[in-house]
């Protein structure tokens, strides 16, 4: 009875572990239909870059870890205001600290506006 009991802790323990590890996914495409290419300024293109960290204290507590791609995208979108987001490129980098690693994800990007329309849609 007592390996019975120890079994299912470890199972829960470990699965709130796992739990912890989970991202938020980014959808770079809040609509779900085709843009017409045609309306598209390329001309007037702009570059777009935004960064997001976040710090892993003694390699297992998270603090801001798994919502940093998210948090530099939707800077990446303040950014650009209305104008269309193309070329998304992103980069992961960390650096090692004393009590734990520092975590960061750049976005760059090109913002495009509508035709016609210098101030973006």
């Amino acid at each position: 009875m007592k390996i019975k009991k120890i079994t299912i802790l470890t199972i829960v323990l470990t699965c709130l572990i796992i739990s912890g590890c989970a991202g938020k996914p980014i959808h770079f495409s809040t609509e779900n239909q085709q843009v017409d290419l045609t309306i598209i300024d390329f001309e007037k293109s702009r570059d777009l870059s935004a960064s997001a960290s976040g710090f892993q204290l003694l390699l297992l507590i998270p603090i801001n870890i798994n919502n940093r791609h998210d948090r530099a995208f939707q800077q990446l979108r303040g950014q650009a205001g209305n104008d269309y987001i193309t070329d998304i490129k992103i980069q992961e980098s960390w650096a090692w600290g004393f009590v734990g690693t520092i975590y960061k994800t750049t976005i760059v990007a090109k913002a495009h506006p509508e035709k016609g329309n210098p101030g973006g849609r």
